[in-house]
Parts: C-alpha cells; sequence; structure tokens
C-alpha cells in the first residue's frame, strides 16, 4: 500500500501470533524511546473487509491516522479452510510540523476463513482497548443474525457503513433503520455524499419571496444512477421529513428507467408526487447511485417554485426537457471534494454525537419502503 508523506511507518506490517499482538506492540514503542514516539490511542476502530474484495485492503492509514491517533483492528475474512487466523501488528504516526515528537497509533490486521472468525470472534473483546470508544466500520450489507455482526455490535459505539456498497438497497436501509430503532448508533458515509444536494436545494428557498413556496411543492422527480437507490430515497426521505411529508403509496413501474412513484399527504391534505428514476450510464464513476438530478415544481403556477437541480457531470438536459409553465431556478451542484469512503470515514470518526436529522430522514424513507413491502 503506498503510504502519504504525511504518515510515518514505525515498522513494516510484521506477522505474529495473536497471543502475541500486545507484546509485539509494547517492543514498537520500546525500540523508539517515550521521547522519540508516544504512543496513543483516542478510539477503537474495527475495520470488517467482506470477502468480496478479493485481497486485503486496509482501511486507508493516512486518512485515519492523519487526524487522530486510534487502534484499528482490521478483519480480514477470506475463502478457503479454517487453518485459524494470522495477524500481523504495525504503527503509523501522523507527521506535525508543531511537534518535535511523533503521537502514534496502531494497526492490527486479523485474516482467516470465515470460520475462524466464528470460531474465535471473542479474541476481538481482548484486542480492543478498554474505555476507549469503539467505531466498527463494516464494509457490506448489513449481517443480521450473524455471529460476527452480532459480536462486532455488542463491542461497538457506533456503526459505520457505506450504503453505496449494499447488494439489496431496499431491504439493507429498513434493516439499518430497524437496527437504529432497537437502540443501535449509525453512521452512513453515503448520507455525506448527499450534502452539497441538501444545502442547494434549502439555499434555493432562502429568499423572502421563495420561503412561502416551498410548502407548496407538490411534485418531485429524482434521477439517480442506475445500480443502487440509496442515496435517491435518502434524499426523498430527507425532504419529507423536513417538509412534513406524509408517505400513502409507492408503486414500481420499471421500464427504461425503473421508473418509482410515491405519493405524499403533504401541508393543509395536499397531494405530493413524487418520481424516482434509474438513469442507465455508460460510464459510471466512483459512486454507484449517485444523484444526477433533482426537480421541484408546485401545480399552483402563479408561485415561484420551479427548482432544478443537477450534477455537474451529467448537466440538467433531461429535467429541462420535462418543461414547465414556471420560470426556472436552475443550478450545478458541485460535488465533495472527496467523495471516497476513506475520506468520507476520516470526518465521520470526528463526529461523535447522535446522527438526529439522518435518524430522522431514514426514518420516512423507511416508511416508503415498508409501503412496498405491504404491497406485495
Amino acid at each position: 500500500m503506498t503510504q502519504s508523506t504525511s504518515v510515518l511507518s514505525l515498522q513494516a506490517p510484521k506477522d505474529v501470533s495473536i497471543s502475541q499482538v500486545e507484546q509485539e506492540l509494547s517492543k514498537i514503542w520500546q525500540s523508539y524511546g517515550e521521547n522519540a514516539a508516544a504512543r496513543a490511542s483516542t478510539f477503537n476502530l474495527i475495520v470488517y473487509e467482506p470477502e468480496t474484495i478479493g485481497k486485503p485492503r486496509m482501511a486507508s492509514i493516512d486518512a485515519i491516522a492523519s487526524q487522530s491517533p486510534c487502534r484499528v483492528i482490521d478483519l480480514y475474512p477470506i475463502h478457503g479452510e479454517d487453518e485459524g487466523i494470522t495477524a500481523q501488528v504495525a504503527a503509523y504516526c501522523p507527521i506535525q510540523k508543531s511537534r518535535s515528537s511523533l503521537v502514534c497509533g496502531e494497526y492490527i490486521t486479523l485474516q482467516g476463513a470465515s470460520e475462524a472468525f466464528n470460531r474465535v470472534h471473542t479474541l476481538l473483546a481482548d484486542l480492543v482497548i478498554p474505555d476507549l470508544p469503539v467505531f466498527l466500520w463494516w464494509r457490506d450489507s448489513p449481517a443480521l443474525n450473524t455471529k460476527m455482526f452480532e459480536r462486532l455490535i455488542s463491542l461497538s459505539d457506533r456503526l459505520i457503513f457505506d450504503s453505496a456498497v449494499f447488494s439489496n438497497p431496499e431491504e439493507d436501509l429498513l434493516k439499518m433503520h430497524d437496527m437504529i430503532a432497537s437502540g443501535v448508533q449509525i453512521a452512513d458515509l453515503n448520507w455525506r455524499r448527499l450534502a452539497p444536494w441538501q444545502e442547494l436545494t434549502a439555499q434555493a428557498f432562502d429568499a423572502p419571496d421563495r420561503r412561502p413556496a416551498v410548502l407548496e411543492i407538490d411534485r418531485i422527480t429524482i434521477d439517480y444512477e442506475r445500480g443502487n437507490s440509496t442515496q435517491a430515497l435518502m434524499f426523498l426521505g430527507w425532504i419529507a421529513s423536513r417538509l412534513g411529508w406524509q408517505p400513502l403509496t409507492s408503486v414500481k413501474e420499471g421500464g427504461d428507467y425503473n421508473i418509482q412513484r410515491i405519493t405524499f399527504k403533504g401541508h393543509d391534505e395536499m397531494k405530493v408526487e413524487a418520481e424516482l428514476a434509474a438513469i442507465p450510464i455508460g460510464d459510471p464513476g466512483e459512486v454507484v447511485g449517485d444523484l444526477i438530478g433533482l426537480k421541484l415544481l408546485s401545480s399552483n403556477e402563479n408561485l415561484n417554485t420551479c427548482t432544478i437541480l443537477c450534477s455537474e457531470s451529467m448537466g440538467c438536459m433531461r429535467m429541462e426537457a420535462s418543461g414547465g409553465a414556471q420560470d426556472l431556478h436552475t443550478n450545478q451542484v458541485t460535488p465533495l471534494t472527496d467523495q471516497s469512503a476513506d475520506a468520507l470515514l476520516a470526518q465521520q470518526l470526528q463526529r461523535w454525537g447522535q446522527e438526529v436529522l439522518y435518524e430522522e430522514s431514514l426514518a420516512v424513507t423507511a416508511q416508503i419502503l415498508q409501503l412496498e413491502v405491504a404491497t406485495k
């Protein structure tokens, strides 16, 4: 793995037995001395790497270690027979010009067959530094009712997902909602990618002459890259939760764009209609399911409501082609500077409070998805 100059490796990953992990880590610090490198941790981070990755891909040490020293425990199950768990240890230090000495964190990698992890999952509690918060980054779909998943949740204070990689987006969003309802603290890196869309949507109605119009929105169209519907569903849940829309019906029409139509009861019993469209993309970006375009309308043509937002890469052609009698307010959305999971994880690890807005939005998204289940 290529290391950035902002992070120094005290030692290349070294193979050890599980029983020697703590002993080998202590040797690293003893060899440098307290004046050169100080051993420190502000939290524990457990990273579960799914077998589908194909080879060990450790969470970005640069992105994590440059924020705060911590202990990272990377779990990597592989295909094959149960031959036990192999372990590696390493230490990494962010380079800070304001300090003459290094403040460093630790990295532990465990690898073995899934059966081996299920057999010895209790060892994880011994590797976590006591009395420090524990974050779990589960880099896969939720795996409810499995020993490994349930054990890791019991060890963790916060569970981190990236719903862009979910294999069954709608089912997995419902699982996340159920876990939140049971008291599990959850964060979704994919939710962070919606921030520019949310901010521009809110800003579009900041002007005093447009504020009354926001309550008269009764039509919304959301286009997203085909392959993963989580961003579109979460954005719809967000705007519905902010405007007090109550989901009533949900119908999937299919077709070339996998059209889905949802109706809501809005302000003053007003009927609100939403359309989600999955747009085939020849050259999809790094994140599957990114939002492409958004259109907000009101059937009251006397109001200054019509708003179009579209991605810089795709433009506004489809949204503008659908027409509308009102004047259009059009803006292009600039995505986050770095939408990678590693970069968003580093930001998420600085957040310690409950994700109230996310939870409220996901609750409405779950109501929409439960309507679909009820009609099957």
